[in-house]
């Protein structure tokens, strides 16, 4: 069920802070040239003084047109360094940025296995088989029906699986968030943005995913709203819809969408990391590796 509008994507890259990090960057680079013309150009006006003066058998237009032919071929070498000194520079920033995600993305990794093996349960009832490392997922709120079920993990005793999923969704959360503040993605900007599609579903959210664990303790009357909630979702029809459900479903709906939107940039990410981590490979004579155990 597509509920429109619930998070904006919020595009990240050519931020004002990076455009202003690499134009710092060009200028100084642009003064650096000038000057080196600018003392070339006087040094030959040094020179060409010195033997106008000393008057040695060599008239003013020799002199000009050594000192000109001087500078044009001075300033062609000057630039010619200049555009390999600035190749090679590029080369190591994109290198050191692309080495700083991959480093990164080793603490990522593991914890993305961990939110999608709970995801996974979540959104799978009882009656079916969890495919663990599924990404892209197609499922309903009716599919959630025993998410107030305890993990069938030994790791989660004690844990409902909606709960233990909630936990694993914060932590993921807050490496992404990690990953997009501690790196400037100057060159890998598509991942930054796939990074934050994840954040930005889970902060739309989180009020909804707070409520639904709050059910879980919460009374309505004589009866928890745990129930109250898994009644409503029993005589929900298959094509319901966000705008006609209850008040305590619509929270379903919402989790139900922010899920969809998570999986969405997770695809995105895994499918970026890994051309990430194929051309480091390549830089650094390895070999690739791949992520076989996801579906």
């Amino acid at each position: 069920m597509k509920i429109p509008d619930i998070a904006k994507k919020i595009p990240v890259r050519n931020s004002p802070r990076k455009k202003g990090h690499v134009s710092a960057e060009r200028t100084y680079m642009s003064k650096i040239l000038i000057l080196s013309v600018l003392a070339i150009i006087a040094s030959l006006v040094i020179v060409w003084a010195i033997l106008f003066v000393a008057g040695e058998g060599v008239g003013p237009a020799e002199i000009l047109k050594g000192s000109l032919g001087s500078i044009f071929a001075l300033f062609f070498a000057v630039i010619f360094l200049d555009n390999i000194n600035a190749y090679n520079d590029k080369r190591k920033r994109k290198r050191d940025e692309r080495k700083a995600v991959v480093r990164h993305n080793r603490i990522v990794q593991p914890i993305i296995d961990m939110y999608l093996v709970r995801k996974n349960m979540v959104i799978t009832p009882n009656d079916k088989t969890v495919r663990k490392f599924q990404i892209d997922s197609t499922f309903t709120i009716k599919d959630m029906r025993d998410m107030y079920g305890q993990s069938e993990l030994i790791s989660d005793v004690g844990k409902s699986k909606i709960e233990i999923y909630a936990f694993h969704q914060d932590k993921l959360n807050e490496k992404l968030t990690n990953l997009v503040e501690e790196i400037n993605f100057d060159y890998y900007s598509d991942l930054c943005d796939a990074a934050m599609e994840f954040i930005t579903a889970t902060s739309y959210g989180a009020s909804a995913m707070n409520a639904i664990l709050g059910y879980q303790d919460a009374m309505a009357g004589t009866k928890s709203m745990k129930s109250v909630l898994l009644n409503m979702l029993r005589e929900e029809p298959e094509n319901g819809k966000f705008a006609t459900a209850q008040p305590a479903l619509k929270n379903l709906y919402l989790v139900h969408q922010m899920i969809n939107d998570q999986e969405k940039a997770l695809v995105k990410y895994l499918k970026l990391i890994q051309q990430i981590i194929e051309e480091d490979d390549a830089d650094s004579g390895k070999s690739a590796s791949s992520d076989a155990d996801y579906e």
